[in-house]
């Protein structure tokens, strides 16, 4: 991807220093995926995103591109994930589609027992999620998947999209 921004004439920064940003973070909440492939990919579309800030640790070396550069467009076009040519929609995250590590039933319900009972405001989601949603209250499955997403043991970096963005200062870049 980085060989793609450069020849199309993006310029990137590197950071001089480790650093901690806040910044703006993509989720996938929802895509579609086309049905047939097109110039050999399974086109994504439909993105539906969820957006969080959070606070990141950048390594030193880390890419940065801004927008005031000539390839600005090209930067929206292809690093926003919604955009009907971002790399995305084509594929090169794909990666983060898929979760990893999971769970077994018979060891999680004893862990989500716990974390129930540690956290009312947690035990209140899922009460009110039950009552709004009858075929999740019926289903065992579902509300154990939800108690995993809340849990530590979920993979942070599962439906996480790898670009952000950031409104700030002056970055430590060479």
């Amino acid at each position: 991807m980085l060989e793609r921004l450069r020849l199309s004439g993006v310029q990137l920064q590197r950071l001089t220093r480790d650093t901690t940003l806040t910044t703006e973070v993509y989720y996938i909440a929802d895509y579609k995926t086309g049905q047939r492939p097109y110039e050999g990919h399974y086109l994504h579309n439909k993105v539906e995103l969820r957006t969080e800030q959070q606070p990141l640790t950048f390594r030193r070396g880390d890419f940065v591109a801004t927008l005031d550069q000539p390839a600005a467009r090209y930067l929206i076009e292809t690093l926003e994930p919604q955009a009907t040519d971002s790399f995305f929609a084509w594929g090169f995250f794909d990666g983060i589609l898929q979760q990893k590590e999971y769970f077994s039933d018979y060891v999680f319900e004893d862990v989500a027992a716990e974390l129930l009972k540690r956290d009312p405001a947690l035990r209140q989601r899922l009460d009110n999620l039950q009552k709004a949603n009858p075929a999740f209250a019926a289903s065992g499955a579902a509300q154990l998947d939800f108690m995993y997403r809340q849990s530590p043991n979920y993979e942070k970096s599962h439906l996480r999209y790898p670009i952000v963005r950031w409104q700030g200062g002056k970055l430590p870049v060479e």
